[in-house]
């Protein structure tokens, strides 16, 4: 525990507060640079995944990407480390738990966390200078922002084009409903706000910024007076700050930034906002519309108004319970609640939306006096103080969980304070969520306080907009004319002089990229800073009526987790197509004498949630010999433990299948899996080449890719008598899963209570009826091998590349030098000629060492010919020298992937099942030492050896781009539409 005070003084740095997180086991320290005004809040706590984050508030005036773009051009060059790319470079010379940098609406955030202290003060060097010292050149404008250069660069008679990573990843994402919906939020609810704008970029409109505005907009925005700093972890404070001293603050005096954002100036009435998305010319166009009803709530800094509104957020939509859910999805008027719905503090101001997807635009004044009608009868009757009650216990859960799933745990709690911290609220209140909850207990006490809420924020609030989201199917091509007639335009009024500078531009450009660069200047850990022994996660097993169990004692904070997987080898394979289906609806049907409503309504009062999933995982000598489970998981609160088996016992035992609501939820999973088809284009682009090895590849394929989303589509069709048929399926499918025989379960929590959760599990599968002893390993028909080129279209200005090669399990002695080799690919030959070259958001190599498949993959990509042409470039690219400096980066970058950074409940999990599939904590140290024995001839025989080969190729992309596409190559993609 740090001894200070506030006013106290380390250096010019003066402590403003110093107050306890008993939570968090550490202090909550704020400070304020004396000579800059630079605001820094340190938590102090014994976790040793220390992090760091700046932010600067940054509000754009227009939509042309500035702040997005600068995000970019600050990683790419500094002062003292003036190399093409230090970020990326320093991904493989680090073991950082997490590195990246954010644009938000109204801010910019530069975060990273590791567990080694010399990382932590080589990535905190390399960012300061990265932030307060970029050399913002013009080439990494042109690179990153945009530029104009011709289809063939040193032929001018052929297209002038745009490029530009952000100008092409922005195409991608304005591709989708989902981002369309976000950027029209801003627009209807902040008029004349910086949030009216595209924080990202409008396509349309990046080529107006200029690389003068954009030198202009760092020299206001990355000024230390208007810098927020934040520290987490257990790195002496005086040290950190000694650095950000010496390293940036140092250097500067202090000015007025000017980026305080005003309130919005409220309507007097409501309003209506109309937008359109792309949408595939192949696909129907009807129902394919959302409605989003919009309320300007509260400031993000009042603590317990903005917890009131999170408490209703719980109450009137998470389950199937929550009446305005209810409401909108059994209204038979759309199938899923629409984008951008619930509560969101990401603005100044909090904005309060629901809604629905999969409508009729004609529908919307209907949904709009849905939506409001239910609020009425909400102040009318009463909002139901169980639900309150209930949301208010998830929340409880969620405060003690200590989860490093999505962000490292010590960036999240930057992130619950951020909005208060940078808009001039009390960030220590935001972390204080029991204090928070009595305040707000004791409003509750005084009045019907929800109701009010609805009232002020909902009924009694004009600041209103509801927002009609259409398709246009053909928005893209149109889109796409708009742009080429705008280039033609341009190029009519090309001067010689200015043609000549932009092919001598693009040649400057290449040479830059092309560069030989001395990355020695960089900061790096060295093969030696890799703690070579995994951790020890003590554990006791135990058989219980049959079943194999894991006990795990971890400092979980009162929370219990229960993970249950069941043998699923005996289910058919039509069976098997529905699993993903099954998984869905299981923890929203009812079960025992609860129907859905009332189970739903269980499970938030007395859970941290449930969910479910099926797994079929490779072996580690075998990648098509593989275990087959379904998993059942869950959490509580200690207190909730007899409750949490009694709904565990009402589904596996007691489920109660309800057609009409079967028929909601399909809709639902089949517009999840719709929404996921542009934001993770790769990853669906990865599964349709992956299943065209065949065996085990091919039936996650069917699980998890676009053929899971055309079993749903269809299922999406049937009538009630096919409706009655599923049931009679799905039920099948849970006599067939839930049986005692071959049954894995995982239970972590405190030393204390594991015998209680002992004696309830017994009681659980003591209901279950036995089954097979064993699980078998593998006794499905795998389907066979068929390499043919795949595209997938749909409407999207971008493609997804994907070429993958079948090589070698997790326990051959290469599977270490193809993991090293993926990573020196991504970094070394990928990122320069698909990023910095093609103008793609991404280009990386992957390589599975459980599946066995290495893949070349790019994201968000102007490019579908050119990629290929790259991928096929990788042997040339590595018959050059490979340097030692860089088998060693690729191999510190493996050894992260090896050893990650694994919450307490998930050091349970990871272990128990880990070792059931085989992956024992001896294999895993013999991969981590062979890996750490890789060298350069390794890379270059393992390329020949298993790269060289037949692979599998898969696009996803629009119809037109894959038609161009087909036009140049010998071996043309087969084409269907998604």
């Amino acid at each position: 525990m740090i001894t200070l005070e506030a006013s106290q003084k380390i250096g010019n740095y003066r402590v403003l507060e110093v107050k306890p997180l008993p939570h968090l086991q550490g202090q909550y320290i704020r400070l304020e640079h004396e000579p800059t005004g630079a605001q820094h809040i340190h938590i102090a706590t014994p976790d040793d995944n220390n992090a760091f984050c700046v932010s600067f508030p940054t509000v754009p005036e227009d939509s042309t990407g500035i702040a997005h773009i600068l995000e970019h051009i600050v990683l790419a060059g500094s002062e003292r480390f003036p190399v093409r790319d230090p970020f990326f470079s320093m991904i493989p010379r680090s073991l950082a738990t997490f590195m990246n940098a954010l644009t938000f609406p109204d801010r910019t955030s530069y975060p990273f966390s590791t567990r080694v202290e010399k990382d932590y003060y080589n990535l905190l060097e390399v960012y300061l200078d990265a932030c307060f010292f970029p050399r913002i050149d013009y080439e990494a404008f042109r690179q990153e922002g945009w530029h104009y250069r011709f289809a063939e660069p040193e032929n001018p008679a052929s297209p002038l084009q745009y490029s530009g990573v952000v100008f092409n990843e922005m195409k991608g994402a304005m591709s989708t409903p989902t981002n369309v919906m976000f950027r029209s939020l801003g627009q209807a609810i902040f008029p004349g706000l910086t949030y009216a704008h595209n924080s990202g970029g409008d396509p349309r409109h990046i080529p107006e910024l200029t690389w003068e505005a954009l030198k202009a907009f760092h020299a206001r925005h990355y000024h230390p007076s208007n810098a927020y700093f934040y520290t987490y972890g257990n790195l002496p404070l005086e040290k950190t700050l000694g650095y950000i001293e010496r390293y940036a603050l140092s250097r500067f005096s202090p000015i007025d930034p000017g980026t305080a954002i005003l309130d919005q100036v409220r309507f007097s009435a409501p309003r209506r906002h109309e937008a359109t998305y792309p949408l595939a010319p192949s696909e129907n166009p009807h129902k394919k519309s959302q409605v989003l009803v919009a309320w300007l709530t509260t400031f993000v800094g009042d603590v317990v108004e903005v917890l009131g509104l999170s408490v209703l957020q719980r109450v009137l939509l998470a389950n199937a319970a929550s009446p305005l859910r209810k409401a909108l999805l059994e209204s038979k008027l759309g199938e899923a609640l629409a984008d951008s719905t619930g509560f969101n503090t990401v603005f100044r101001e909090a904005v309060f939306a629901a809604g629905l997807k999969g409508v009729n635009p004609e529908d919307a004044e209907a949904i709009e006096d849905l939506i409001l009608d239910t609020l009425r009868g909400l102040v009318q009757g009463g909002v139901d103080q169980s639900m309150v009650d209930a949301a208010i216990h998830r929340m409880e859960l969620e405060s003690r969980e200590v989860s490093n799933q999505g962000f490292p745990y010590a960036l999240k709690v930057f992130f619950q304070m951020a909005g208060p911290y940078l808009h001039g609220g009390d960030p220590y209140l935001a972390l204080q969520f029991d204090a928070a909850l009595e305040r707000l207990q004791a409003e509750r006490a005084r009045g019907p306080f929800f109701e009010n809420l609805i009232r002020k924020h909902f009924l009694d609030n004009p600041h209103r907009a509801t927002i009609v989201l259409k398709p246009d199917q053909s928005l893209t091509e149109r889109q796409e004319r708009e742009e080429r007639e705008k280039l033609e335009r341009v190029r009519a009024t090309l001067s010689e002089a200015e043609v000549r500078r932009i092919v001598e531009e693009a040649r400057t450009l290449k040479l830059r990229q092309e560069a030989k660069e001395d990355r020695s200047v960089l900061p790096t850990l060295e093969l030696s800073d890799i703690p070579m022994s995994l951790e020890d996660v003590p554990h006791t097993l135990k058989i219980v009526q049959g079943a194999t169990v894991g006990l795990f004692p971890q400092p979980t904070n009162g929370i219990s987790y229960l993970d249950l997987s069941f043998d699923l080898s005996g289910l058919s394979d039509a069976h098997l197509d529905l699993l993903p289906l099954f998984a869905f609806a299981l923890t929203r049907m009812g079960g025992g004498r609860s129907d859905y409503l009332e189970m739903a309504a269980r499970i938030e009062a007395h859970t941290g949630g449930l969910s479910a999933g099926a797994s079929l995982r490779s072996l580690p000598e075998d990648y098509n010999a593989f275990r087959q489970s379904f998993g059942l998981s869950g959490k509580a609160l200690y207190r909730n433990h007899a409750e949490f088996f009694a709904i565990l016992h009402d589904l596996l035992s007691e489920l109660r299948w309800d057609r009409a609501h079967l028929k909601n939820l399909l809709g639902q999973l089949k517009a999840s899996y719709e929404a996921q088809i542009v934001q993770a284009g790769h990853a669906y682009a990865m599964r349709l080449a992956a299943q065209q090895f065949g065996g085990v590849a091919a039936l996650r394929e069917r699980l998890e890719g676009l053929s899971q989303l055309a079993t749903l589509k269809h299922l999406a069709t049937l009538d009630e008598a096919g409706l009655e048929r599923l049931l009679d399926d799905l039920e099948a499918i849970r006599q067939q899963l839930f049986r005692r025989g071959g049954l894995r379960v995982c239970v972590t929590a405190e030393e204390p209570v594991l015998e209680e959760l002992e004696g309830r599990l017994e009681e659980l599968l003591a209901a279950l009826p036995d089954g097979a002893e064993e699980p078998a390993k593998s006794e499905r028909s795998l389907p066979g091998r068929n390499l043919s080129p795949q595209a997938r279209t749909t409407a999207v200005a971008v493609a997804y590349d994907a070429k993958l090669f079948q090589t070698v399990p997790y326990t051959h002695p290469d599977a270490p030098a193809l993991q090293a080799l993926a990573n020196l690919l991504r970094s070394e030959y990928l990122h320069r000629e698909i990023r910095e070259k093609g103008g793609a958001y991404g280009g990386f190599a992957v390589f599975n060492p459980e599946s066995g498949l290495f893949g070349l993959l790019s994201y968000r990509d102007p490019h579908i010919v050119r990629t290929f042409e790259v991928f096929a470039g990788i042997h040339d690219f590595l018959a050059q020298d490979i340097e030692a400096q860089k088998v060693k980066e690729a191999i510190l970058r493996a050894a992260g992937d090896v050893d990650p950074l694994l919450s307490p409940d998930s050091k349970g999990r990871t272990r128990f099942f880990d070792d059931l599939a085989g992956y024992t904590p001896e294999k895993k140290q013999q991969y981590k030492e062979r890996l750490l024995q890789v060298r350069p001839e390794d890379l270059r025989r393992v390329a020949q050896q298993y790269l060289s080969g037949e692979a599998a190729l898969a696009v996803i992309s629009s119809e037109e781009k894959v038609k161009e596409a087909n036009k140049l190559i010998a071996h043309p993609f087969a084409v269907a539409a998604i």
